[in-house]
C-alpha cells in the first residue's frame, strides 16, 4: 500500500441532511480501484444510484480478501450509503458489524450515533458520542458538534452551548460550529 495515500484517506466527512443536521464520516484505509475503494468514493461523494453504492460495498465485503481494518471501514461506509436513504436500522447494523471488528474505529461510533439520533433512540445516540469521545480522547470536533445536536433535539441547550464551545476550542475556524452555536443565542 502506498503510505502516502494510506495517511491521506484516514477520514472523510460526509452531510446527511438531518434536523439539526449532523455530520457523518466516510472512512477507508484501501487503495487502488477496488469495489471497497468505489464504495468508499460512493461514501464520501454520494452517487445518483445508491442501489448501485450498497452492491458495491455488499461485493467488496462478501468478495474481496480485505484487511479486518478494511472490512471495518467498507461496513462503515456502507452504513453511510443506508443512512442516506434513511434506512437507518440497516446502517446500525452495519456499524455494528464495523465495530465488533475494529472497536475503537471513532467515526463509525459517531456515524451510529447519528442513526439512532434520526430513530430518536436518544439514549443510545448519546452513548455512541460518549465512546468515540473517550477513544478520540475528547480531541474530534465532529464528536462534540454531534453530541450538541442531540443535546439541542432534547432540549438540553446548555449542554448543547458547552459541546459546540469545545468543539469550537478543536476547530476554531469551522464555521459550521460556529452557526450552530449563535443558533442557540
Amino acid at each position: 500500500m502506498n503510505r502516502r495515500l494510506l495517511c491521506r484517506v484516514l477520514c472523510c466527512a460526509l452531510f446527511l441532511p438531518l434536523t439539526p443536521a449532523v455530520t457523518l464520516a466516510a472512512q477507508t484505509t484501501v487503495m487502488g480501484v477496488s469495489a471497497a475503494q468505489l464504495c468508499y468514493d460512493y461514501a464520501t461523494h454520494g452517487t445518483s444510484s445508491a442501489r448501485r453504492a450498497l452492491e458495491t460495498c455488499t461485493r467488496a465485503i462478501n468478495d474481496e480478501s480485505l484487511t479486518t481494518r478494511d472490512l471495518a471501514a467498507t461496513y462503515s461506509n456502507r452504513g453511510i450509503i443506508q443512512a442516506a436513504r434513511g434506512r437507518f436500522e440497516l446502517a446500525i447494523e452495519d456499524y455494528d458489524r464495523s465495530l465488533a471488528l475494529n472497536p475503537t474505529l471513532v467515526h463509525a461510533m459517531i456515524n451510529r450515533g447519528n442513526a439512532r439520533t434520526r430513530l430518536r433512540q436518544f439514549k443510545q445516540a448519546l452513548d455512541d458520542y460518549d465512546l468515540a469521545g473517550f477513544y478520540s480522547e475528547g480531541r474530534n470536533g465532529l464528536v462534540f458538534y454531534n453530541r450538541a445536536m442531540l443535546f439541542m433535539q432534547m432540549g438540553r441547550i446548555e449542554n448543547a452551548r458547552a459541546d459546540l464551545l469545545r468543539a469550537l476550542e478543536l476547530q476554531p475556524d469551522s464555521l459550521r460550529y460556529r452557526e450552530a452555536l449563535a443558533s442557540l443565542k
